[in-house]
C-alpha cells in the first residue's frame, strides 16, 4: 500500500471515553444489548451485512485492487483509538492495518523455507492473506484461503482474478470443524486472524482437527479472554468487552488441551496489539508433535 501513514498520537486510558462509546457501555453507563454469536448471527453479520454489502460495492468497481477493497471496507484515513505494546494511541485505520501485517510477516516468515503453502483459515475477504502475498518473502508462496461465508469467498475470488495472484478458495467452519472444497497439502504455514473468537465456545478438538492437516506451523493472531489481566482495569474492561459481544472465552484452554493431548509445542506473546483497544490480539504459535503428525 502506498498511502502515507500519519504517525499515531499516544493517549491515556483515561482519555479513551473521548474517542469511543465503549467505556460507557462496559461500565453499564450506556445500554448495550448482547447479540449471541450463533452461526445464524455470524452469517447475518458477515455473509449478509458486512461482506455482503462490501461485495456489492466492489462489484461496482473496475478491476479493484486490494487497496480499493480496503478503502471500500473502511475509511483508511479515519483515526480511532487503538492499542500497541502496552500503550493506547489515536491512529489511522491504515496505520493499524500495516502494523498488523508487519507483525504477521515477522512471525510467519521464519517458517516459509521449504513450506508447501500459506493458508488462512477464516480469511474474511482476504485482506491479510493478500496483504502478505504482495510482500517479497511471500510472493512465490502458493496461497490458500478458507472462509466461512460465501460473500467472503466471492470477494477473495475477485481479488485473486484482478491481482493475478492465484488463490485456492474453500470453506472453513469452526463450529463443525470442517474444511471443504480445497485440499491443504502437508507442511503448510497455517494462520488465523481474528476469526476464532466468533465461536463463543471453541471445541477442544480444534488442535487435533488442524493437526490432521500435518502443518509446518499454526499461528493464531487472536483475542484471548484468558490473557486479559483480571487484576488490571484495562484487562477487566477487555474481559467485559468479550462478554458483551459473546466472543470466545476458552482459546487458551483449548490450546492447553492440545498441548496435553497432542503434544504440540506452543509459544505465546500476550496482547500484542489491537485496532480495538478493548480487544488486543495475542500471538499463539504451535508446532505439531511427531505423534500428532502421524
Amino acid at each position: 500500500m502506498s498511502e502515507a501513514i500519519e504517525h499515531p498520537v499516544q493517549i491515556t486510558l483515561d482519555e479513551l471515553p473521548r474517542y469511543s462509546s465503549w467505556p460507557k457501555r462496559l461500565l453499564a453507563l450506556e445500554h448495550y444489548a448482547i447479540r449471541r454469536k450463533t452461526e445464524a448471527e455470524v452469517l447475518r453479520e458477515y455473509q449478509d451485512d458486512k461482506w455482503g454489502s462490501l461485495l456489492a460495492r466492489v462489484r461496482c468497481l473496475d478491476n479493484p485492487t486490494l487497496l480499493d477493497v480496503e478503502r471500500a471496507n473502511a475509511d483508511l484515513a479515519a483515526t480511532a483509538p487503538c492499542y500497541h505494546a502496552g500503550n493506547f494511541y489515536l491512529a489511522s485505520n491504515h496505520w493499524m492495518l500495516n502494523l498488523h501485517l508487519d507483525l504477521y510477516a515477522e512471525v510467519l516468515t521464519p517458517y516459509l523455507e521449504n513450506a508447501s503453502c500459506v493458508v488462512e483459515l477464516g480469511a474474511g475477504f482476504g485482506s491479510k492473506l493478500f496483504g502478505l502475498g504482495f510482500r517479497e518473502a511471500f510472493s512465490k508462496m502458493p496461497l490458500i484461503a478458507a472462509e466461512y461465508t460465501q460473500s467472503g469467498r466471492d470477494l477473495i475470488s475477485i481479488l485473486a482474478k484482478v491481482s493475478g495472484k492465484p488463490v485456492a478458495i474453500g470453506q472453513c467452519d469452526f463450529w463443525k470443524l470442517q474444511i471443504s472444497d480445497i485440499t491443504i497439502p502437508e507442511n503448510a504455514v497455517i494462520f488465523t486472524s481474528c476469526a476464532l473468537h466468533y465461536v463463543s465456545e471453541l471445541s477442544f478438538d480444534l488442535v487435533a482437527f488442524i493437526s490432521r492437516l500435518k502443518p509446518r506451523v499454526v499461528v493464531h493472531f487472536e483475542p484471548c479472554y484468558e490473557h486479559y489481566d483480571a487484576e488490571s482495569f484495562h484487562g477487566l474492561m477487555c474481559r467485559r468487552y468479550v462478554q458483551l459481544n459473546d466472543y470466545t472465552v476458552n482459546l487458551a484452554a483449548v490450546i492447553q488441551a492440545g498441548r496435553d493431548r497432542e503434544g504440540i509445542s506452543v509459544r505465546t506473546r500476550l496482547n500484542v496489539m489491537g485496532s480495538n483497544p478493548f480487544l488486543p490480539i495475542s500471538v499463539v504459535e504451535w508446532v505439531p508433535s511427531a505423534r500428532s503428525r502421524s
